[in-house]
């Protein structure tokens, strides 16, 4: 069935954002006086939101746990400038275009909070989408299923007829616990195992064509 509504994630799916994640990071340890992260690294830590990617780079730098003023400190840095090295993802205009086209609302449901994502989307001309729910638009964030729900609301559809598309484990996990069908794209930060019989693209267009497979 296609779906009246499509929800996308944004970091890996839509955008690489991973070489300024990095930069950011690695500024932030650096600035604490700790060993910076590698991009693998970091990239291995995105998706549960800013919080648990820098309390990840601090104990993999062996650094006490005080992730409250590292937070702090990689907000300063990433929020002056979240575009510099961020390129859209292959495909990424081409589904928004054809969801579009077919009259398919849009949304974005990300962990990253909303003033950066804001300027993501502006600087790169992405989108538009009929909702965006960032990672501080409510107490909530992916993997627990409110943010995603909370999308669904905003776009008037029912969950049985909106699928989410996404590219890591938490975003198969938010899907499966808002009771909605996910689509995993492959190249994102995925760094867990999938459920069982989650339906894998191979790209942004796979996806595409899984969408209008009906």
């Amino acid at each position: 069935m296609i779906p009246q509504a499509v929800i996308f994630d944004l970091d890996g799916t839509l955008i690489d954002s991973a070489p300024s994640l990095h930069r950011a990071a690695a500024e932030t340890m650096k600035t604490l006086g700790h060993r910076p992260p590698s991009r693998a690294e970091v990239e291995s830590f995105v998706g549960d939101g800013v919080g648990m990617l820098v309390a990840r780079c601090l104990a993999a730098a062996g650094a006490p746990a005080d992730a409250e003023d590292a937070v702090r400190v990689f907000r300063q840095i990433y929020d002056a400038d979240p575009l510099t090295g961020v390129f859209v993802m292959d495909g990424a205009r081409e589904i928004l275009a054809a969801l579009t086209a077919r009259g398919i609302r849009l949304g974005l449901c990300t962990n990253k909070p909303l003033a950066p994502t804001r300027t993501i989307l502006t600087g790169l001309a992405l989108g538009p989408f009929d909702a965006v729910v960032a990672g501080d638009s409510l107490p909530q964030r992916k993997p627990d299923p409110a943010p995603l729900r909370h999308a669904v609301a905003l776009l008037g559809v029912a969950p049985a007829q909106a699928a989410y598309v996404g590219d890591s484990h938490v975003d198969a996990e938010t899907a499966v616990a808002a009771e909605m069908r996910y689509l995993h794209v492959e190249g994102g930060y995925l760094s867990k195992p999938l459920p069982p019989g989650t339906t894998r693209c191979r790209s942004l267009s796979g996806a595409l064509a899984e969408l209008f497979d009906d």
